[in-house]
């Protein structure tokens, strides 16, 4: 066969055959309630979810109001046994997370914890989706709440976007309201229309209860019938969801702000995912618009320089959904990106595709399958979305028969019915035109511990082999950042890294995407304040080839000036989206101001000045100096055989120079600015930032700053609360800290209305008095810890986390397997402790206080 003759049916692989094997059990009470649950015992942790099937699209006469959002927010605020609060208190007490979000078409609550607090979770998740009691005070309080997400929607300018391709796609189907309401909508809803919703919609048979993790069955179906099974059965009245009528020609809409970047969107209308066509559409979204080589970003990215981003996907829920494009570019190419997206579309239709691009698709589709069992929260979340959507458990092997069942053909016949200027909506946002522009706690032990060897040349390699999936993850990385690099040229690490994942000198940019994405695997770049990474993840019969791909990388590049002039533009268009939005823009702001001239005032891709000057010199240079022996790090974690990889391993690391390696570690000897400082950017609301000294990465006391940030950000917490919950002042609330080895900074930070900031100011003060002076209650103190160590449980999952965690264990040099005494260093800490700890780096002396938003704020 030639690489481009059509190829018939393809087997499906024997790691997909038996990951498909392991499919859940579902049992349907006798309320209608239906039970679909997943024993997987290999981490004492546990993922407990309740999907409802209800949305937006299904609030009838309150279509556009946000009813199903606003109820996802009530139904956190007490029960006929709790109080507001109590329900995230008590999930957070042994040590769990909660969480919901509300879709079109569902609305979805789950908690992830510990195993031994499976009981625990589905009593609280019953109570609250089946007892909940809607405070008429916390419904006007929430509302007030609400209102000031509705504002931040409209200060995201992808979410801008977003909702005005709904609108342009949609004419009369209920997708063409946002999900979290119209503002005018939204303000009608009273606690009457709450309520009589809630009673229709939050019914047994209306439900789908997903429990994935180490679990005991009998004991789980005990439960379940005690708590969801004792709720009698309640008929649920079927809605008609308005269909969509036919469309006749291309609708477009065009927007315009103050924004640096232009963003657009193209959509085809497709049919929903229980549609037989559904897995051939994902699989043209994999073929145009997936990984480093989909035709797409070749095309528009690579070959023509229109675009610093583009992709494309197939939203197709349970209703008829949309295939997607999304793109961001610079203003004055806008025009002929999206002509050059939609020549590309028209080409799918008249030549189709190749033999290759279907099988790279087939591979992207089990790397995807995979990913989504890596962790029980995924897994949970996979088996929910079937069943209440789909409504058949065996949908992930009929999907995969009918991807390995597509000829070239069949997908060309697709291409020609779904892009077509009759189905097709076009939106952009652009600036204006530029004359008018303004501006776990134990490791699991059937794992063994990462083994370690250091080459004469002081390069180092780690490994732990784990075959429980079917993923191999390898990751070179090294110390990196604004404190080794030249003052003129911040942000050339993470420029250099995204160069070394692009061309060598034996392949270009495109086939070492493609020579990867072929066989299920990939290479992703990353680059942070202190550190730098390349990292593969393939099948395990590739493990070979993903790190040959890793080795030309990092000893080959070949820092082509044309690729080096297009990934410069994109990291500076990258700085300008930042700039776009008003966290991230304060965000930077706060860190300019509080570092001043130390290099860590720089956002690890630089400024726009210094981005700009970043030339192939500066790249050479840094390189020499970064990639050499004593700064270079290999760990290889997943499903692999030690003796058949490590020697090659092995040669590759030897490969690197063993020059001297100097690490820059220049005195951080306080804030560069205190006080309060403002910054006038025109939103519609105002983000406020308070920032103080951090003691770093390595230091003795950070499990010390990490549970005082857990505090500070908690749900439950005095500090949310008060601005929150009480006074309704702020939709987000909490703390942050941005860390180098042995500095860094620690804040809070809000968002709320203009006007707002000096009663948040106040809040922060007194909440920080509070712990100061040794108000912190021990209750609060434990529920933090028990949070961060169930997270440390949770991370523990996923061998590509556990790699990473590694490498920047031991880059900074700690003990590889840091994770090992977390728990026991936690438990130390006292109350006095996170008391001393505010007292002395959390002083008001040292604090910086800024204020981002309208002028008038």
């Amino acid at each position: 066969m030639t690489p481009d003759s059509p190829p018939g049916p393809s087997p499906l692989p024997p790691s997909l055959q038996s990951l498909l094997a392991e499919t859940p059990e579902s049992i349907v009470l006798d309320n209608g309630l239906q039970l679909v649950f997943q024993e997987v015992p290999e981490h004492p942790v546990v993922s407990t979810q309740v999907w409802i099937r209800t949305g937006s699209i299904h609030e009838e006469g309150a279509l556009g109001s946000g009813l199903s959002h606003f109820l996802e927010h009530m139904l956190f605020k007490g029960s006929e046994r709790r109080r507001p609060g109590e329900i995230a208190r008590e999930v957070q007490a042994f040590g769990g997370s909660i969480n919901a979000y509300t879709a079109f078409d569902r609305t979805v609550y789950y908690i992830d914890g510990p195993s031994e607090g499976l009981d625990q979770s589905l009593d609280l998740l019953c109570d609250m989706t089946l007892h909940a009691r809607l405070p008429a005070e916390e419904v006007i309080k929430e509302k007030d709440v609400i209102l000031r997400e509705i504002d931040m929607t409209l200060d995201d300018p992808d979410r801008i976007l977003l909702r005005s391709l709904f609108a342009t796609a949609f004419r009369e189907h209920p997708f063409r309201y946002p999900v979290i309401g119209l503002r005018p909508l939204f303000e009608q809803v009273d606690r009457d229309v709450l309520s009589a919703y809630y009673e229709a919609r939050y019914v047994p048979e209306n439900m789908v209860l997903s429990v994935v993790g180490d679990i005991d069955r009998n004991g789980l179906l005990e439960t379940v019938g005690r708590t969801f099974g004792a709720v009698p059965r309640t008929p649920v009245r079927p809605i008609v969801i308005p269909s969509e009528s036919s469309q006749l020609a291309i609708r477009e809409n065009r927007l315009e702000g103050d924004y640096q970047t232009a963003r657009g969107m193209l959509a085809f209308k497709i049919p929903s995912m229980r549609h037989p066509e559904a897995p051939a559409l994902d699989v043209l979204a994999a073929i145009v618009g997936s990984g480093q080589s989909g035709r797409l970003r070749q095309k528009l990215r690579e070959d023509m320089g229109l675009v610093h981003d583009i992709s494309a996907s197939a939203w197709n829920p349970g209703q008829p959904g949309l295939f997607v494009v999304q793109y961001q570019c610079d203003p004055d190419k806008a025009d002929r990106a999206e002509e050059a997206v939609r020549a590309t579309f028209e080409a799918y239709r008249e030549h189709g595709f190749t033999a290759q691009e279907l099988e790279k698709a087939r591979r992207f589709a089990s790397v995807s399958e995979v990913h989504a069992r890596q962790t029980i929260s995924g897994l949970a979340s996979r088996n929910g979305l079937i069943s209440a959507l789909v409504g058949d458990l065996h949908y992930p092997e009929q999907f995969f028969r009918r991807i390995h069942a597509l000829s070239l053909e069949d997908l060309q016949s697709l291409a020609g019915k779904t892009f077509r200027n009759d189905q097709l909506s076009l939106v952009s946002l652009r600036p204006p035109a530029p004359a008018a522009r303004t501006r776990p706690a134990r490791e699991n032990r059937d794992l063994p511990p990462f083994e370690e060897v250091a080459l004469p040349n002081g390069a180092r390699i780690l490994w732990q082999a784990d075959h429980r999936l079917p993923r191999t993850c390898m990751r070179f990385s090294g110390l990196g950042g604004s404190l080794f690099e030249d003052p003129s040229h911040r942000g050339a690490t993470s420029l250099l890294t995204t160069l070394l994942a692009r061309d060598t000198r034996f392949n270009t940019a495109y086939q070492v995407a493609r020579n990867l994405e072929s066989d299920g695997g990939f290479l992703i770049d990353a680059s942070g304040n202190n550190s730098f990474s390349l990292a593969t993840e393939v099948m395990p019969e590739m493990a070979r080839q993903g790190l040959r791909a890793l080795e030309e990388a990092v000893l080959y590049p070949a820092f082509k000036e044309a690729t080096l002039n297009r990934e410069r533009e994109a990291q500076l268009a990258h700085l300008h989206i930042l700039n776009d939005e008003i966290l991230d823009h304060g965000r930077l702001a706060m860190r300019a101001l509080f570092f001043g001239s130390h290099p860590f005032a720089s956002d690890p891709a630089g400024s726009l000045e210094s981005c700009a000057r970043i030339d192939k010199p500066c790249l050479n240079s840094l390189y020499n100096r970064l990639i050499v022996a004593p700064n270079s790090l290999l760990v290889i974690a997943g499903d692999f055989d030690p003796e058949k990889l490590i020697p090659h391993a092995r040669a590759f690391m030897e490969q690197l120079p063993g020059w001297s390696f100097r690490s820059l570690q220049r005195p951080f000897t306080g804030p560069a600015a205190t006080g309060l400082h403002s910054r006038t950017l025109n939103r519609e609301q105002s983000v406020v930032f308070e920032a103080y000294p951090d003691v770093g990465i390595t230091a003795e006391n950070d499990c010390v700053a990490q549970l005082l940030d857990e505090i500070l950000s908690d749900m439950s917490g005095p500090l949310f609360r008060s601005v929150r919950e009480e006074h309704s002042l702020a939709y987000f609330v909490g703390a942050a800290r941005i860390l180098a080895p042995r500095h860094g900074v620690f804040y809070l930070y809000a968002g709320t209305q203009p006007g707002k900031a000096g009663e948040i100011y106040g809040f922060f003060a007194a909440e920080l008095e509070r712990i100061r002076t040794g108000g912190l209650g021990q209750e609060e103190l434990d529920a933090a810890r028990t949070r961060l160590v169930v997270q440390n449980r949770f991370s523990l999952q996923n061998p590509a986390t556990r790699a990473a965690r590694a490498s920047l264990n031991a880059l900074y040099g700690k003990p590889v397997m840091d994770w090992l005494n977390y728990e026991n260093r936690l438990k130390v800490v006292t109350v006095e402790d996170i008391a001393a700890f505010t007292r002395q780096h959390l002083s008001p002396e040292t604090a910086l206080r800024l204020t981002v938003g309208p002028e008038f704020d």
